[in-house]
């Protein structure tokens, strides 16, 4: 092996070594030392919004997500520990216009959080969800009710079929703490005065923690559960996100295959090159 070939394979080496530490360290940090928050518009009547989060310590990690409508539950987004300001404002507002509403969010590293428009319009609020309150004991999962629909009054029951009711007298605009459940799938029943009872089946993992939320939907009550935490998917929905960080495998294949291309025609070019000199 010449020396131009040992110095082409030293530095292939060095490449993947340094691609497969980053897939194993950085996601690994960013789980450690970052929070998850997730936004939603659990108005009933306040049209789509946009949402903005600026950082006070890094204007850099500040970012916007638009046009959010009622009963939707935007993706988790790692952010780095710290105190935020969070406003909603009509959608397609100005960013510099006054906001409908506004709240400063604190959040601590490893924690996850949902940041949420709940009320009629005329009382707006955002109310700031623990969704790491909930850790279940081991083998159990945890569940929480959020009731974001105004049209049933004056409030609504939740149980699955055959087992204690995880709430009872729930209002609107109201968020219940969480309770502990068997895992498993059940026949969840939300019912309310009045009104026929909505049903949802549900798949309770154990270790995990949940959000059934409760919204107005074509003339009733429709009940929806998500995942709480760094990784959420409504069930029976589109994904609801996941915060995570690093670099995949996949992508770092990808990388790698460009330095290992960059660095072949480097050498061939060196070798071309040498080989024109000496005629």
């Amino acid at each position: 092996m010449t020396a131009a070939h040992r110095r082409f394979v030293a530095a292939v080496v060095f490449a993947v070594a340094g691609l497969l530490l980053g897939i194993g360290a950085v996601p690994a940090a960013a789980a450690a030392g970052t929070a998850s928050v997730r936004l939603a518009n659990l108005s009933p009547d306040t049209p789509p919004v946009d949402v903005r989060v600026d950082a006070a310590a890094d204007p850099a990690a500040s970012f916007t997500v638009a046009d959010l409508g009622y009963g939707t539950i935007w993706d988790y987004r790692p952010l780095a520990p710290g105190s935020y300001l969070v406003s909603m404002r009509a959608a397609g507002a100005p960013p510099d216009s006054p906001p409908l509403v506004s709240t400063t969010v604190d959040v601590r590293a490893g924690g996850a959080y949902t940041v949420a428009g709940t009320g009629l319009r005329a009382k707006l609020a955002l109310t700031v969800m623990d969704d790491g309150a909930g850790t279940p004991p081991t083998g159990r999962a945890s569940v929480r009710v959020v009731n974001a629909a105004a049209s049933v009054t004056p409030a609504v029951d939740i149980a699955p079929a055959g087992q204690a009711a995880w709430a009872t007298g729930v209002q609107f605009a109201r968020v219940t703490g969480y309770r502990d459940s068997p895992p498993g799938d059940w026949q969840l029943t939300v019912t309310a005065e009045g009104e026929p009872a909505a049903t949802l089946p549900v798949s309770l993992e154990a270790d995990a923690s949940y959000t059934v939320l409760l919204l107005d939907r074509d003339g009733g009550v429709a009940a929806e559960l998500y995942r709480d935490g760094a990784g959420a998917a409504r069930q029976g929905g589109a994904e609801a996100g996941a915060a995570q960080g690093g670099i995949g495998l996949a992508a770092a294949l990808g990388v790698l295959a460009t330095v290992v291309v960059v660095l072949a025609g480097g050498l061939f070019a060196r070798r071309a090159a040498t080989r024109r000199a000496a005629r």
